[in-house]
């Protein structure tokens, strides 16, 4: 089968980056510190955050990452049985509802420890397992079902582990089956139905603590005085999905996703403290926020790009290149949401 997961194109600062990342052998790295160590060996503008995430993913490689450095590793092999041995354990009890790292030693015959890396690598695959749990380090000591139950089915589906690295790359659409177009070139060309998929909510908080250092958990408490529950939800979607989009260099879509949220963050706090600003709009419960005294600091570091391109969720008010919005705003859209609630916080306490 041609796999488009062994076609990425890497730069040789990316494959070195890969290469030092491998020989920590899933121990924690500090970036920031390797990142010194190679800098003479780097580009100047070199940002190993830029790295495709399917390869790199918090400090570690995933397998696609892996398959780069060491196609060969016997690492493949080791996953490859784990999956195989977890399936049989699912054939010899329905009801089982996890695996650890030490069945799966016992029943692979490999160490306890290649055990724990095998088991969070399959946890980076889709649909397989639901949760799983690590006491330090890399590495999943305790791996768990999904509540659905559809993690089951995806074990008793296993066929080899190249078409679940493919599916990890590409979603469920390969390109093997998926609409393609021809580029200039003339080759296939794949479209965002079969490259975009959206990680999940944990990953995706797991970079948000790596970017902005603020944990998940953190800001849930900053936000006590939103108290709907679909509500709340609706804001952790949102904040995610903006990050995504920020990250991934989708500015504008970003810039405006971030805006409203910071937008309903103000109306929501606004309600809590009994303030009635002059009408709902945004730059309102700027000045609301201001006139009563409230979050002060956070409202006066508030990035002007996003009281400015707010407003450009209008198309006819996109006249001009001067409008266009860089990758760096974005994420200062992003970054505003945390200067805002690390606000909230400090007037709660």
């Amino acid at each position: 089968m041609n796999y488009t997961f062994k076609k990425l194109k890497l730069s040789d600062a990316e494959r070195l980056w890969l290469n030092e990342i491998m020989k920590a052998n899933f121990s924690p790295i500090n970036a920031k510190s390797m990142k010194i160590r190679l800098w003479d060996k780097l580009p100047a503008d070199f940002n190993p955050k830029e790295i495709n995430w399917r390869l790199i993913h918090d400090n570690r490689l995933t397998l696609i990452g892996m398959w780069y450095v060491d196609p060969n590793s016997p690492i493949f092999s080791h996953i490859s049985k784990t999956i195989e041995v977890t399936r049989d354990l699912i054939m010899k009890n329905p009801e089982i509802k996890e695996v650890t790292a030490k069945e799966i030693s016992e029943l692979v015959g490999i160490t306890e420890r290649e055990a724990e890396i095998a088991l969070i690598l399959v946890c980076d695959l889709p649909g397989f397992f639901g949760g799983w749990s690590r006491k330090d380090g890399y590495g999943c000591q305790q791996a768990t079902f999904s509540h659905d139950d559809s993690a089951y089915d995806r074990f008793l589906r296993f066929e080899n582990l190249e078409c679940e690295m493919e599916e990890f790359l590409v979603g469920r659409n390969s390109p093997t089956n998926a609409r393609k177009r021809a580029t200039s070139k003339g080759e296939p060309m794949l479209t965002s139905e079969t490259l975009w998929k959206l990680p999940s909510s944990h990953d995706i908080w797991n970079d948000i603590y790596e970017d902005f250092d603020v944990k998940k958990l953190t800001f849930a408490k900053s936000i006590n005085f939103v108290t709907d529950n679909y509500k709340r939800k609706a804001i952790f979607r949102d904040i995610e999905q903006s990050y995504i989009l920020a990250k991934n260099g989708f500015s504008k879509p970003a810039v405006i996703l971030a805006g409203s949220v910071i937008e309903e963050l103000l109306r929501l706090y606004l309600e809590s403290k009994k303030v009635k600003p002059a009408n709902n709009t945004f730059n309102e419960y700027i000045k609301a926020c201001e006139n009563s005294g409230f979050l002060k600091g956070a409202v006066n570091r508030l990035s002007d790009s996003v009281r400015y391109f707010r407003n450009l969720v209008h198309l006819e008010k996109e006249t001009s290149l001067k409008h266009k919005i860089s990758k760096a705003t974005a994420k200062s859209a992003v970054a505003s949401i945390f200067i805002i609630s690390n606000d909230f916080q400090k007037r709660a306490k």
